[in-house]
């Protein structure tokens, strides 16, 4: 029988999260990597930079938790405040650590002299082990203590990301005994999330012993979910019957995405080359489109233009992708064109996409995407 996963807390400290002046995709990023790791993150608290709340909320996450996750506020100024609410948490006293001391001061020596209130980021309780951090100037801390783990990380996500995968990954993976989450997706694109749930059915329902299934609106369609904390084997059935059951509004499987398989279907049909031309998106398009991995065998993009009125015209390619964003119906929905030309071509095509803001402009360049990768071998 499975053991039950380690269970975590995540503390989000910034008092700009809570203004909205900025989005917590931290948060987004540990749940996954948790997940996969095999810790369960019950929940996510956002909290001001208030030493007396951060303290508070130390105090009650570990009287629950068996990990406790905290981002932000280890910068050098008086707002910083994560290392001081976990020691008053404790009941531990913070002092200087003269190693962490020197490799700031080393730091800073390449680039100037180091402002005085760096010197907080050197401050250590003593049952806290320092955590490197190799692109920043604060350390993290993995601070294991009465049965609970507390580890706290830079709120910056490329510091916050590459310490969590060097630093606290490895350690939690020695120190609880993790059954890793396997987890395996059928993509799909044009069709609404109640028809997929209705069409497998019993797959959803009832996946088997030991797997999970879920079903999820994203930009790029709907998605599948299985997983399991068991044998890895008991979800590749489980893809292959979805995927036959769902037929056509498949574009894609567990890792793929949607631009690099559209890429791929195009290169496919002999265009090595793709450019494109879109109005009303902001540049969706483009930017998804630029972001493809390149594969080999797949077209290869060469950038796009976005008519603003008297836009230059895309790049010389084997196919352009003319993508045009329709107003909005009174229901909310929106009519995309998307058409291809030169040598490889495709007529006009019209169809439906739903949203609002952001996620619609990048549905619409979704929708153009899933277009493109129906184009079939000749």
């Amino acid at each position: 029988m499975t053991e039950a996963a380690p269970r975590a807390q995540l503390l989000s400290v910034g008092s700009e999260l809570l203004a909205g002046e900025t989005v917590d995709t931290n948060a987004a990023f540990l749940g996954r990597e948790l997940a996969i790791l095999g810790i369960s993150l019950d929940g996510v608290r956002l909290l001001p930079d208030d030493r007396e709340a951060i303290a508070d909320a130390f105090r009650e996450a570990r009287a629950t938790a068996d990990v406790v996750l905290a981002t932000g506020g280890l910068g050098p100024t008086h707002d910083d405040l994560t290392r001081e609410g976990l020691a008053d948490a404790l009941g531990e006293p913070l002092t200087a650590d003269p190693m962490l001391e020197g490799q700031l001061r080393e730091r800073f020596g390449a680039i100037g002299q180091m402002p005085e209130s760096n010197l907080r980021q050197a401050l250590r309780i003593p049952s806290a082990d320092a955590l490197p951090n190799p692109i920043g100037s604060a350390p993290g801390w993995w601070v294991d203590r009465d049965e609970t783990v507390a580890v706290l990380m830079p709120g910056v996500p490329s510091e916050m990301r590459r310490m969590f995968a060097e630093q606290a990954a490895p350690r939690l993976a020695e120190r609880f005994a993790l059954q890793p989450l396997h987890v395996g997706s059928v993509k799909t694109f044009g069709v609404g999330e109640s028809a997929v749930a209705e069409w497998v059915g019993d797959l959803l329902e009832r996946p088997g012993a030991g797997v999970n299934a879920g079903i999820y609106a994203r930009d790029d369609g709907v998605h599948l979910r299985f997983s399991t904390r068991d044998d890895s084997e008991l979800l590749p059935p489980l893809i292959e019957r979805a995927s036959t059951i769902l037929g056509d509004a498949v574009w894609g499987t567990n890792t793929d995405d949607l631009a690099s398989v559209a890429l791929a279907a195009l290169g496919a049909r002999g265009a090595a080359t793709l450019a494109s031309w879109e109005a009303d998106t902001h540049g969706s398009l483009l930017a998804i489109l630029a972001a493809a991995d390149g594969v080999q065998g797949a077209a290869r993009y060469l950038g796009g233009v976005l008519d603003a009125g008297g836009a230059p015209s895309p790049p010389v390619a084997d196919a352009v992708v003319q993508l045009s964003l329709l107003p909005q119906d009174a229901h909310g929905r929106s009519r995309v064109r998307v058409a291809l030309l030169g040598h490889l071509s495709m007529p006009m095509r019209e169809i439906r996409i739903h949203g609002s803001g952001e996620q619609r402009l990048r549905r619409a360049a979704f929708g153009a995407l899933d277009q493109l990768r129906r184009i079939r071998p000749t």
